[in-house]
């Protein structure tokens, strides 16, 4: 696969798994831009380690819940590097919260809709039309096993990645005639960011849970998310993939 040439956002980049799918796109030629919004200093040391590769790549600020922010996001990207090719929605929040639906504050349950599918929602938007104009375009949103299983003490969370599987089928039916595809990549349980703001004892049964008995390396899921987004990829679109080690099967 090459991706030489292309210009992806990736949102949520400032580290984690944002920071991998980062540089397995450079990797593949691609040129980068990674956002941040309480943690822009480090969207720019991501972005330095991508430039040190020998691609282009820039931090933007951007609050994804912000659609003035995303909007001057996206003209600041397609005026430094070009016009967006590959979009990835990773940006996430709530995904550590355990609170029960009856004590959830609906402060915090409005911020994760406003992040997790109203931020999808706005970035899909603002790169669209300049992806319809050209003819051709990738849109890889982030789900989560929680959004086709539920999660305890997660449901806001829950609901927002069931959201951004309504939200890719449509996406997908929208583009599908302007060679733009839209997916979903359903994740499990990964080793690095917020996996490991659970406690031990925890990750420990979740991991038991699992069929392969191990957590994934975050590689294992960017090169998901690089074979959506090439051109090897062009007869797929509307699908929510499950990247998982066999977390959603019945095991024992």
């Amino acid at each position: 696969m090459s991706l030489e040439g292309k210009v992806a956002l990736i949102t949520g980049g400032s580290g984690g798994l944002g920071r991998v799918h980062g540089l397995v796109l450079a990797r593949l030629g691609c040129d980068v831009a990674l956002t941040g919004n309480r943690n822009l200093e480090k969207a720019e040391a991501v972005a330095q380690e991508i430039r040190d590769m020998g691609r282009r790549a820039i931090g933007v600020k951007m609050d994804v819940a912000d659609e003035v922010e995303v909007s001057q996001g996206v003209e600041k990207v397609t005026r430094e590097l070009g016009p967006i090719d590959i979009l990835v929605n990773n940006a996430a929040f709530g995904i550590v919260r355990a609170t029960k639906i009856v004590d959830m504050k609906k402060a915090d349950w409005d911020r994760d809709v406003a992040v997790n599918l109203t931020g999808a929602f706005n970035t899909i938007k603002a790169v669209m039309p300049s992806m319809m104009e050209r003819n051709w375009g990738r849109i890889i949103n982030v789900s989560s096993v929680t959004g086709i299983m539920g999660g305890y003490g997660q449901c806001s969370y829950a609901a927002t990645k069931a959201g951004l599987i309504g939200l890719t089928k449509t996406v997908a039916l929208e583009g599908a005639r302007n060679n733009i595809t839209c997916n979903a990549v359903v994740l499990g349980v990964f080793n690095g960011g917020s996996f490991y703001e659970v406690a031990e004892p925890f990750r420990e049964r979740i991991i038991k849970r699992i069929a392969m008995r191990r957590a994934g390396e975050p590689e294992e899921l960017s090169n998901v998310i690089a074979f959506l987004a090439s051109e090897e990829s062009s007869y797929l679109t509307g699908e929510a993939i499950v990247v998982s080690g066999g977390l959603d099967l019945f095991t024992f």
